[in-house]
């Protein structure tokens, strides 16, 4: 690539095999660390420093097809007409190239569950500027069902398949008559088991288990992770058009389904004191599971098409490129979230057994919410780069960008929440960046400072709906000698929302257990999920400085920091935590009654007022070859292979982060305690990676951790530790071949195990008297836990 700056991580081909990747994704996958901005954004993709129509262009290239993977700071994208928020990998491929990969790959978690397949076939030819990539792929997984995992029931959920029993009011008392032969004031009682005589119950049986309710296991009713089926095709073509143009064409499309189950309907049922079956001199209600109808479920079928395309040129000193895309995507959900207990209730009131099965007529009216939402998108890019002038210390690089874009979409909702919404914005928008050289040891213009240079963007755009939007950049980059590179820089920016945060469907759901800070208990709410037509554009002003050193010149070791400061107006969140802070800061939000209880939340995308964030990032990346190289065995001949590894680690020290819902409330420090994700956010998280490989066999490892940390709650249950959490995946490659040379169908003939957090280490949460919540059992937090992956991959 044609910059001054030095990559962040360099893999050439040894290093790319010593990763042990098949694909794309899984390489990386493996490096995402030290790819990924200092804000978690994904990074920009270039196909031989070039820019591509899209990740699709580029995601079945075979691993074995490339030469080098770079990895580049953020002010590289500048260049590409990209803002420098997000670092640039550029993947080099090799002159000529053919091959025909096959691959079957299957597994499971180890104790049981999610198991899963795919099937995957590519063909891939590169032929100077001429490149064909064909694939097909298939995959499927498994429902994970509650009853592979150990999930005690919710103490805070009184529903039950026979029912419990509970006075009008929430915590009111039943029955003075049963609170006087219980020997205590009893609020929640269960109906009895066993066989239930004919004609009413008495008060003695129910007065036997008095304020101890039974709690229902949902195992064989509830899945904790859904099935999933997944076509997906692609082809891509690309070459020379003429003498002095090329170009590419991408066409995917992909098809996925999922099915779910969400546990038995639950009701709350009016028992009336004239209730020939009731013991009760007063009205209470029955709650109570509806086993007796097949469970609550969900389904949703995405159907994706994507059509993208390059040309390229050159003409008088510009380099220019010019890419269109279309996409469009169709999304059917079709949501079973209760039963209409109306008919039930009807039945009681009339003199029904309350206590008995109900007949499944009366449950027979299912309150169903069909979501279909249609999105379109068509996109076009202009961006032309140019060496207009010569200044003393080398030449200046000018980018100019075009873009415009229209995206639409139409969301209905259909059955017990019935809504619509249908959005459509366009998008055009200008920008130009310079990089300018100040000083050059090359050019011998104030050596003694080292290679400077300088840039600066500016963007504007207009955005339907939001108006005149715009971003800016300066930065200088500063070598002071070879080895080491200095980088500082100033950007600020305004983005508009995405699509599905202004018009994802409006979907409820009733009697929801969330964990509520404010009690450290569960409660039952209504749900409501979907997107926020009222949302303004985000906006962000972020300070960083960084450097990365290379201390040996013929090794490839790289060592970076980067301090960075963002302060972020009118952020785009969804609140997660319920606790008094958010309730007190969004009272939209949360509904409660008259006596206080919490009736509904609403889970959707806000603005929020302000957040200020400090972290420092740090980076350390090296690959190279093991021992001394050896001279080939015989002349002109091939020196031997020597083992090739690959390495990084990449912790992250999170400074500050504070937050202000809205104007005039309190402050929360996220890194002291308060959460509005209901989690925590750690000082301390890192990620490692690492590989060998010699002749086609070797290993591979990386991890992600987290420091402990501590949410404070309004009460001790709610006060929440999170211990430190560290997750290992590892991966062994073989060549069949190496062990079996004599046989010809092992040629190229690979086979893989790949195991997911192999420790099976899963978040441990305590609150402050040591009781593990609910809502945070390490099996709801993580119910796949460890798990196997087997493959065997034929090239031709």
């Amino acid at each position: 690539m044609d910059t001054a700056i030095e990559p962040l991580a360099t893999l050439d081909a040894g290093a790319i095999t010593a990763t042990g990747a098949t694909s794309i994704d899984e390489l990386l996958r493996t490096i995402r660390g030290v790819t990924q901005s200092g804000d978690g954004q994904d990074p920009i993709f270039l196909l031989n420093a070039q820019r591509v129509s899209g990740y699709q262009e580029i995601g079945n290239l075979p691993p074995e097809a490339l030469e080098k993977v770079e990895v580049f700071p953020e002010p590289v994208a500048l260049q590409y007409g990209y803002p420098p928020t997000r670092r640039i990998v550029n993947f080099i491929t090799k002159r000529r190239f053919r091959q025909l990969s096959l691959k079957q790959a299957v597994g499971t978690s180890t104790r049981g569950g999610a198991d899963n397949a795919n099937a995957h076939v590519d063909y891939t030819r590169l032929q100077g500027d001429g490149r064909l990539t064909l694939s097909l792929d298939a995959r499927h997984t498994d429902a994970l069902l509650q009853t592979r995992r150990r999930i005690l029931p919710d103490p805070d959920v009184p529903f039950d398949a026979r029912g419990n029993i509970t006075g009008i009011l929430a915590g009111g008392e039943i029955d003075p008559a049963l609170s006087a032969l219980a020997g205590q004031f009893v609020t929640i009682v269960p109906v009895p088991t066993g066989p239930l005589p004919v004609g009413t119950v008495g008060l003695d049986s129910f007065a036997a288990n008095a304020n101890r309710p039974r709690l229902f296991d949902l195992s064989p009713l509830r899945a904790l992770a859904p099935s999933n089926d997944t076509f997906h095709g692609e082809a891509v073509i690309a070459n020379r058009l003429g003498r002095k143009l090329s170009g590419s064409l991408t066409l995917t499309a992909d098809h996925s389904r999922e099915r779910t189950l969400f546990g038995p309907a639950s009701a709350t049922l009016l028992i009336p004191s004239e209730n020939p079956y009731s013991p009760f001199i007063r009205n209470v209600l029955l709650q109570r599971y509806l086993v007796e109808a097949p469970p609550l479920s969900q389904r949703t079928d995405i159907t994706t098409l994507h059509a993208g395309g390059v040309v390229r040129g050159a003409w008088r000193g510009w380099q220019w490129d010019w890419t269109g895309t279309l996409d469009t995507q169709r999304r059917n959900g079709l949501v079973t979230k209760a039963i209409d207990t109306t008919a039930v209730n009807a039945a009681i009131a009339a003199g029904a057994d309350p206590f008995r099965p109900f007949d499944l007529a009366l449950l027979s009216n299912r309150l169903v919410d069909h979501t279909v939402q249609s999105t379109y998108g068509a996109g076009t890019k202009f961006v032309a780069t140019n060496r207009p002038l010569r200044l003393p210390a080398g030449r200046v690089t000018l980018t100019a960008t075009i873009e415009g874009e229209q995206i639409g979409t139409n969301s209905r909702t259909r059955g017990a929440t019935p809504s619509a919404i249908a959005f459509d914005r366009g998008r055009v928008e200008g920008a130009v960046a310079l990089d300018l050289p100040i000083a050059s040891r090359r050019e011998d213009v104030l050596p003694w400072v080292g290679d400077v240079s300088a840039s600066a963007s500016a963007t504007m755009r207009r955005v339907g709906g939001f108006g005149d939007l715009s971003d800016s950049t300066v930065g200088v980059n500063w070598a002071p000698f070879t080895g080491l590179q200095l980088l500082a820089q100033y950007k600020r920016s305004a983005t508009a929302p995405t699509l599905d945060q202004l018009a994802a469907p409006q979907i409820s759901a009733p009697q929801v257990p969330l964990f509520d800070f404010a009690t450290g208990r569960s409660t039952l709410v209504t749900l409501f999920l979907g997107g926020n037509p009222a949302l303004a554009a985000d906006r962000r002003r972020t300070r960083s400085i960084g450097a990365t050193v290379k201390p040996l010149a013929k090794s490839e070791l790289r060592i970076g920091a980067t301090y960075e400061v963002t302060e972020i107006r009118d952020g785009i969140q969804t609140i997660f935590a319920l606790t008094p802070a958010a309730q007190a800061a969004l009272p939209e939000l949360f509904v409660r009654d008259a006596a206080g209880a919490l009736v509904s939340v609403a889970f959707r995308p806000i603005n929020v007022f302000r957040e200020r964030r400090r972290t420092l990032n740090l980076t350390l990346a090296a690959s190279g070859q093991l021992g001394r190289p050896q001279p080939p065995a015989t002349p002109g001949g091939r020196a031997p292979d020597r083992p090739t590894f690959y390495g990084g680690i990449g912790p992250t020290l999170r400074l500050a982060d504070r937050i202000e819902l809205r104007p005039g409330m309190p402050t929360l420090d996220l890194l002291a305690g308060d959460t509005v994700s209901g989690g925590t956010t750690q000082r301390i998280a890192g990620y490692g990676y690492g590989g060998l490989s010699y002749l086609g066999n070797g290993g591979t490892f990386d991890f992600y951790c987290t420091g402990g940390a501590t949410v404070r709650g309004a009460v001790a249950a709610s006060t929440l530790t999170f211990a430190p959490l560290c997750k290992i995946n590892v991966t062994g490659s073989l060549s069949i071949h190496h062990f079996l040379p004599r046989q010809d169908w092992t040629r190229h003939l690979g086979f893989k195990l790949e195991i997911a957090n192999i420790t099976g280490a899963r978040q441990g949460v305590r609150d402050a008297t040591g009781i593990v919540p609910y809502r945070y059992q390490p099996d709801l937090l993580d119910s796949v836990g460890r798990s196997v992956v087997v493959s065997l991959r034929k090239l031709f």
